[in-house]
């Protein structure tokens, strides 16, 4: 059966990500020790909390505070948490427009409210990055986060898409394989590939 429906991840496939520009902020801001704590914000539920809507905004740059070097403002710490998107190259969201003219195209991410207000702007000619997507489904929205199952259930039930029509594409092979045991077909972005140059001839 042909594919009819496309479901993006987005950071790592449809924005490029250096998460390691993050790391090099929250070191400066947070200092090594607190880097290297084993409760520390790295391994505590903080992020996984706050990208599933369990914690807001505000709850989430409160627990961040509370680890930082003193002087470091609200602003500092956003900055850092930022800098990891670096933006949307001109051929890929070309190809993404393309595509959406052809088929039901959607995004699924686990992201935040924070990275949803940077990277929705990163679109040029548009308003919102979501506004060439049928629909944006973020984790911090639907309340559950890839690999879980729930996440891809929320996708295929809201929309009414059959995963046998419908492709799932992400860089992370955790999430690729929970979406075959699904039944999606799925598309692995690994290292060094375009997904300009993937759909092309799409």
């Amino acid at each position: 059966m042909r594919i009819l429906n496309i479901i993006f991840d987005l950071g790592g496939v449809v924005i490029d990500l250096d998460v390691k520009r993050t790391y090099e902020g929250f070191r400066r801001l947070f200092g090594e020790d607190v880097m290297n704590l084993e409760h520390g914000y790295l391994r505590s539920s903080l992020q996984t909390d706050y990208e599933i809507g369990a914690i807001d905004s505000e709850e989430f740059l409160d627990g961040l505070e509370a680890l930082a070097l003193e002087g470091v403002t609200r602003q500092d710490i956003i900055d850092a948490w930022n800098a990891m998107l670096i933006g949307i190259p001109k051929e890929r969201a070309l190809t993404l427009e393309s595509l959406s003219g052809k088929y039901r195209i959607f995004i699924l991410s686990n992201t935040n409210s924070i990275h949803e207000e940077c990277f929705e702007r990163m679109l040029p000619g548009h308003e919102k990055l979501s506004d060439i997507f049928e629909k944006a489904y973020y984790s911090h929205r639907i309340g559950c986060r890839k690999p879980d199952p729930e996440a891809f259930k929320v996708v295929l039930e809201g929309s009414g898409l059959k995963p046998e029509e419908t492709l799932f594409v992400d860089d992370l092979e955790l999430n690729i394989e929970a979406a075959k045991k699904l039944n999606l077909h799925t598309l692995h972005v690994m290292q060094n590939m375009e997904i300009a140059d993937i759909f092309k001839d799409w």
